[in-house]
């Protein structure tokens, strides 16, 4: 059967049509972590509401072997640099062969090569996802982000920055942050005493857990400080770092130059992150820069474990401090200290911040509220983007 193009499915959706969106998205990283994780939950909740999707990735990476096991149509796509001919070429036939009607980049290289492919074939919505909170460079050159004709970022704080500092049109900017999948991480089924009977912490040991990508950003090392402070009033006290490379050898020298090798268990990667969370007593993260709303403090709260964060990118708007977790100072050691030591001491505050905490992401934080606020966002952008002369007139502007 001869492809249609995409211009014929934007006549379609002109008259009026209540055709589903057909989705490409992109991602040039070969890299897993919370954004992998952003796309492919997206991914499979947009097409349990009725729309098509398919992911474009680097071969074999994380994301495409992912997208493969959860049964979501992926293509393997190589991008070498911001502006690869044969990759923007790739993605161009991709547009064509799947009738892809919105175009989500989530990188800085794919933004670039799937923006240009989009403006190229014709698709009626270019989307661009922003992840992090790392600033955008106002550098004229650096235009590709204009070319967008909407933005969705992670947390409210990305939103106003690129408003206030991008002067991008607030009409055309969006916070969805990152949903927590409530079929994986149940309260009822996280299975903690498997974790603990697997490294041999006992039931009355108190457990502080890290889930993290051992990245600079994230600052393990004001994690194993903190824990240096704390291991003379708590040393029965055992903590719990999971993510790629927290089992590296640069890890393990960390925690031995602490002198804190039998407390701090450095566990690797882990499939297991409900089972991981559900046997944690309190749950931290240490980052200092670049977060946006993080999964993994989601992903703790919605199990009612309390979470020790510091402020940073979307991290307050997701712990208000004192009411669904506390906030340490950014970069500093002792007062992650401080917190942790607070929550070990009490254990009516532990249970308050607790349920506060997972009701508050059952409110606005949920895999279901994401996939859902992703759909309007599209419709309301492609609403704007083909109404009449005198139906823009009459509408506000941004």
């Amino acid at each position: 059967m001869q492809e249609q193009s995409t211009g014929n499915l934007l006549t379609g959706f002109q008259r009026g049509e209540t055709a589903p969106f057909s989705i490409l998205h992109t991602e040039w990283s070969n890299g897993w972590g919370g954004q992998g994780h952003r796309i492919i939950l997206e991914c499979i909740k947009v097409m349990a509401l009725g729309h098509k999707v398919v992911i474009a990735a680097q071969p074999d990476s994380p994301l495409y072997n992912k997208a493969l096991q959860s049964g979501i149509p992926v293509e393997p796509v190589r991008i070498r640099g911001n502006f690869d001919l044969l990759a923007i070429r790739d993605l161009c036939r991709l547009i064509r062969k799947h009738r892809i009607t919105v175009v989500n980049t989530h990188s800085s290289r794919d933004t670039w090569v799937a923006s240009l492919a989009a403006k190229l074939s014709g698709v009626p919505l270019l989307i661009r996802t922003r992840h992090i909170s790392t600033p955008i460079s106002t550098n004229p050159f650096n235009f590709v982000h204009h070319l967008a004709d909407g933005i969705s970022t992670t947390g409210e704080m990305i939103r106003e920055e690129l408003i206030k500092v991008n002067r991008m049109s607030p009409g055309r900017v969006m916070s969805i942050p990152s949903g927590v999948s409530l079929e994986r991480f149940d309260l009822s089924k996280g299975d903690g005493s498997k974790v603990r009977r697997e490294f041999d912490i006992p039931d009355h040991s108190p457990l502080v857990v890290m889930v993290a990508v051992f990245r600079g950003m994230k600052r393990h090392d004001l994690l194993i400080a903190a824990v240096g402070l704390l291991r003379g009033k708590f040393p029965e006290m055992k903590v719990l770092l999971a993510g790629k490379g927290t089992d590296s050898e640069a890890m393990k020298h960390l925690i031995a130059e602490a002198g804190l090798q039998d407390t701090i268990i450095a566990a690797g990667n882990r499939d297991d992150i409900p089972d991981v969370l559900a046997a944690a007593d309190i749950v931290v993260l240490t980052s200092d820069k670049d977060e946006g709303v993080p999964q993994s403090l989601t992903q703790a709260m919605v199990m009612e474990r309390p979470v020790v964060a510091a402020p940073v990118g979307g991290i307050p708007e997701l712990v208000l401090d004192g009411e669904t977790g506390l906030l340490a100072a950014t970069g500093d050691a002792g007062s992650f200290a401080v917190n942790i030591e607070r929550l070990l001491e009490d254990d009516g505050l532990r249970k308050r911040l607790g349920t506060a905490a997972r009701q508050h992401v059952l409110g606005n934080y949920t895999d279901d509220i994401m996939a859902e606020k992703t759909i309007a966002f599209y419709q309301r952008l492609f609403t704007r983007k083909t109404d009449t002369p005198q139906q823009k007139q009459a509408r506000v502007s941004d």
